[in-house]
């Protein structure tokens, strides 16, 4: 009996605590998210990185929604890390996660986001507009570089 009602308790245990890690998604994240003021972006260029600093409250948004505390197992994405976010609050991190794109130099074909909480690895595709938006920062920074490059 004794074994049975330890089964019982560890049973009971393990189902709470997926529970409670099932319902963390998109609401945790976006109370984590709330007070952010500022997004750095940095490209991995080849060994040369590239940075932006983001402050407008509605680009912000936009990176706010990559992170959505979805793990996406059926379409087992692969990220290779072309670049990185960093979420900032009161010039404190508060989250980082890591992206891949094809243009930023990714040698996969979808456009991914990974980042990690203190128990768990989420991963999804990037959003039609992050995605875009990441895009158009790689672009913008890496032309400027090169014209710095050639001057």
């Amino acid at each position: 009996m004794k074994k049975v009602s330890l089964g019982f308790a560890l049973l009971t245990l393990v189902s709470c605590s997926s529970i409670t890690h099932k319902n963390k998604g998109k609401k945790y994240f976006a109370d984590l998210l709330k007070d952010v003021d500022k997004i750095q972006l940095k490209f991995f260029n080849h060994g040369d990185t590239l940075a932006e600093t983001i402050t407008d409250a509605s680009e912000i948004n936009i990176y706010k929604e990559l992170i959505n505390g979805k793990r996406d197992t059926k379409q087992k994405i692969k990220c290779d890390s072309t670049g990185q976010i960093i979420y900032i609050s009161k010039n404190e991190i508060v989250l980082q996660a890591w992206f891949s794109s094809r243009a930023s130099g990714s040698k996969y074909d979808r456009a991914c986001v990974t980042y990690a909480d203190a128990t768990d690895h989420y991963g999804s595709a990037l959003t039609l507009k992050g995605g875009q938006d990441i895009d158009d920062y790689y672009y913008k920074l890496r032309s400027t570089a090169i014209r710095m490059a050639q001057h």
